[in-house]
Order: C-alpha cells, then structure tokens, then sequence
C-alpha cells in the first residue's frame, strides 16, 4: 500500500531522462502491487465481518475468556476448580476486547477489529522504520508494501487473537528506539512504554525490549543499565503486583501452564511455512545483511537475529500455529526494502544497470505474487469453513444451551457461540494433566455422575482409537473411560474440521 510514503522526486536529484522514466514504471507497478493488496486487504475484512464463528480455534478461547471477564469479571483461574480454562495470554488485549464487548460488539468481532486496527498500524511504522534508516521513499514504500501483502499478516490481522496488538507494540517501541538513534529525538522512554505493553500483551515479544537493550549497550552502557533497570523493574514489579492481587493466579497461567512440550515435526511445519511465503525477502536479506551490518541499519539486524531467535524457540510448542511466525515476517520485509536501499537498488534499477543487484525485483515480485496467492486459498477458505460451521451450530442448538448443567467440548467454538463460556477446555487440560499439574479427578466424578449434560468430543469413543494427535482436544484415558461407561452417543455432527463432532448425552442422570 502507498499510504504516506508515496515517493516524491527531490529537487536535489540529478535524474537523466531514461532513468526517470524506469522510476515512472517502477512507481507504477508500485500502485499496482499497492492496489492488489488493498484489494485482498478488503476482502479480509469483509469475510471477518461476515464470519460470525472462528477463524482459528484460539480466536474462540480468547473470545470466550473476554466473555467471561465482562460477565464474571474474572480472567485467571486457579486451575483447581471449574471453569478448567487456562488463560495463556497477558491481560491487556483481553481488557481491550472485554471494553468492545460491553459497548456492544459481540465477542469474535471485538477482537477482529482490535487485530485489524493494529495491522494497520504495522503498514505505516514498518514504513517508517524503513525511512528512518534510508531516507529513501521507495524502500519505505516497498516495506509496508510487503507487509500489506503478506499472506500471513493479512489472515492473522483480521483474527481476533493477541498477536497482531502484540507485534504493534513491539515495532511502536523499535521505532521509537530508532527515533533516538537515528534523529537523537527524545523518544527512548515511549519505546519503553510500549516495550512493555507488547510484554503484558503477549509474554514473548522479548525480541524487541532485547533489541533496545543490546543496541543501547553497544551505543553507551550507562544509558543502556539505566534503561534496563527502569524497564525490567517496572515490568516485574506490574507482573508481581498482578500476581499477588490475583493469588498467584497470574503466573500459574501465563508461566507455568504455558509451558507446552515440543515437537520437532510441529518445528519442520512451521519453518517449510516460513520458508515458503517469506522466500522474497529471505534472499532479500540475505546478500544485504553484511552490507547492512557495515552501514547504518545495525539496529534493525540485531532485532531480525533475536527476533528469528524467538521464533526458532518456540515455533516448536504444541498447540503454535503460524502467528509465531508474525514479527520475524514483519522485520525481515523492514530489513529486506533497507537492504535494498544499502545495495543501491533503486538507483542501479532506475538507469538500467546490467549488475546482479537489480535481479533483486525478482525475489521482490515472488514475495507479493505469493502473497496475493496464498491469500486467495486462505479466503476461499475461510468461506467454506463458515458455511459448515453455521450448519454444524443449527445440529448443535438442541444440546448446548446457554445455562443449566456443565457442558464439555473439545469444539471451542460451540461454547462461546451458544454458551458464552467454557467450563472445560479440553487441549490445554489434557496437558497438564498429562504432566500432574491439574487433578483430573474432579472432571472425571463429574463424568462418571452424569453431571455434564453435554460431551461433544472429535472422536467415537465406542470405536477403536486412531493414534493420537497432541493438538486435537481430548480427554484424559481415565475420563474417556467414563464416557464409554455413562453417557451414550446421541449424533455425529459433520464439521469443518477432521470427522465433525460427536454428541454424548448421560445414560442416566443422576441426582446432584
């Protein structure tokens, strides 16, 4: 998207008649690329505003969790007793999404607006970061271009999860770091505040805090230790005066619980994704990095190395899907269009220059042709996907309702579309059950008296098991054996995922 950094000619520039004219078609194709993007940008949010069910599985959890901080006025629980629900993520894009709820939007809308808002906030500062360590128009232009048309950053910035919000912040405090290093503006105390609401939004977003820190240290140390003190003591001190005033409630769920095992496959699929949609600005970065190094944009080198670091420690986590991938994507398209503007590509480009750099438009193009491709299948499938949600809520109507008994379901969607809460939620239980950091016994006297009136599970459990799959929802071995022996199968409900849903209701209830 053009949005603010439109290039314009300087009067300084001394242009000659051919190269303006390649520049007028580079321009060109500039509006072009940007037009496309606006255009599949658009298309997100329409399907986001149409969607009335989730777009991924933790959109549901974190609506479902506002839900119940604007009702119950509670976000984390103690992991003993019911609602069995960990609440992973810090707490400042819930109060956000909680505020929208109590002023009227429903819960899924709420957050895909948060998510939007802030996605558009990383088109223009990615854009500007690229201008503070070019001054070239173009590179700017370029970088919030290849952020626009980021499959990844489009899909993910029309969820109503915390990562987008997350990564705003982050790139609000590096840019406002950058405004200090770059202009010497007065800005490294607002890079500090924004640091740290990217910290109580989403607890991993250390890369750019670390960044900050790292940077300072190489520039004046004295700076560097003041800077580190005030903002890791002002970070821990909120975390534990949230922790105390919550019971140790706090870091029970966003520390401890959050702690899920790793897989090496679950590793291999998030980078073979990585690898394949940011293929542009990887080669991009790659032949400027140490050009990059020796220049001016160290800064931004060392936030894209701790920045992949982070994504490499944890894009292995069960349960990780793609949106660990969001801030490494959005700094390699920052260091990429830099990159290109420390190779001298526009100027070699512009007069027609036989060097090897100006075959960098190639990677450049794939990276937006991608985009634009991976972009159509994510919408085509986000349309399918709702259609047999909205069918798979009408066959589930007559056993969810909005009160009355405990109703358990591995579909997190059901529970806030029908229920507005959730009483279990199976993935993340079955896995501190798994490691004895929750009782599953008083799940499982629930289970054997009948006390759920619902069981919706993914599996038939009547039917010999399939090898299991750690991110598919279920239950402990000892509370499906409970099922088996006290609730019968009512319905299986066809869904947009695997086989559908299975419907268990009590064999006989008993008395409570």
């Amino acid at each position: 998207m053009a949005l603010a950094f439109t290039p314009e000619l300087r009067s300084t520039d001394v242009i000659s008649p051919a190269a303006s004219s390649v520049e007028h078609w580079f321009r060109r194709g500039l509006w072009m690329a940007s037009v496309l993007a606006a255009i599949v940008l658009l298309c997100y949010v329409a399907t986001m505003l149409w969607a009335a069910n989730e777009l991924s599985p933790p959109e549901s959890v974190v609506s479902a969790q506002s839900l119940m901080l604007t009702h119950d006025g509670t976000l984390y629980y103690d992991l003993k007793h019911y609602p069995f629900t960990v609440c992973a993520y810090m707490p400042l894009f819930y109060w956000l999404e909680s505020g929208l709820i109590r002023a009227g939007l429903s819960a899924v809308h709420a957050g895909r607006w948060i998510s939007f808002a802030a996605f558009l906030g990383l088109i223009v500062v990615c854009g500007r970061i690229a201008l503070l360590y070019t001054g070239d128009r173009h590179a700017a232009w370029v970088a919030s271009l290849a952020v626009a048309s980021s499959s990844l950053l489009g899909s993910w910035g029309t969820v109503g999860q915390v990562d987008t919000l997350a990564a705003f912040f982050a790139l609000a405090a590096f840019y406002n770091y950058s405004r200090f290093e770059v202009r010497g503006a007065n800005s490294l105390w607002i890079a500090g505040v924004y640091a740290a609401l990217a910290l109580f939004t989403k607890q991993t977003m250390i890369a750019a805090p670390a960044a900050i820190l790292l940077c300072l240290w190489m520039r004046d140390r004295k700076r560097a230790v003041w800077f580190g003190a005030l903002f890791g003591g002002g970070v821990a001190a909120a975390a534990l005066a949230i922790n105390l005033a919550l019971d140790g409630r706090f870091l029970a769920n966003t520390v401890f619980a959050n702690m899920n095992p790793f897989s090496a496959a679950k590793f291999l699929v998030q980078f073979r994704y990585f690898a394949s949609i940011s293929f542009g600005m990887l080669a991009i970065v790659a032949v400027s990095f140490g050009r990059m190094l020796r220049g001016r944009a160290l800064a931004p080198c060392v936030y894209l190395i701790l920045a992949v670091l982070v994504f490499l420690g944890t894009a292995a986590k069960v349960g990780s899907d793609t949106n660990y991938q969001i801030e490494s994507t959005l700094i390699f398209a920052i260091c990429a269009a830099i990159g290109l503007h420390q190779l001298d590509f526009f100027r070699l480009y512009f007069e027609r220059s036989k060097s090897w750099v100006t075959l960098l438009l190639i990677p450049l193009a794939l990276h937006l042709a991608i985009g634009y491709r991976v972009s159509a299948n994510a919408l085509l499938g986000r349309l399918m996907n709702e259609k047999l949600f909205r069918a798979e809520i009408e066959q589930l109507k007559p056993y969810v309702q909005p009160s009355g008994g405990l109703v358990l379901s591995t579909d997190f969607n059901v529970m806030v579309r029908l229920r507005q809460r959730m009483d279990v939620e199976p993935l993340i239980y079955n896995l501190l059950v798994s490691v004895h950091k929750v009782d599953p016994e008083p799940v499982r006297r629930d289970l054997a008296r009948g006390a759920f009136s619902t069981v919706i599970l993914s599996e038939d459990v009547f039917q010999p098991r399939q090898s299991g799959d750690a991110e598919i929802g279920t239950l402990p071995d000892i509370q499906l054996d409970e099922v088996r022996r006290h609730y019968r199968l009512v319905q299986h409900v066809p869904g947009p995922f695997l086989d559908g849903v299975y419907v268990y209701q009590p064999l006989l209830r008993e008395t409570l």
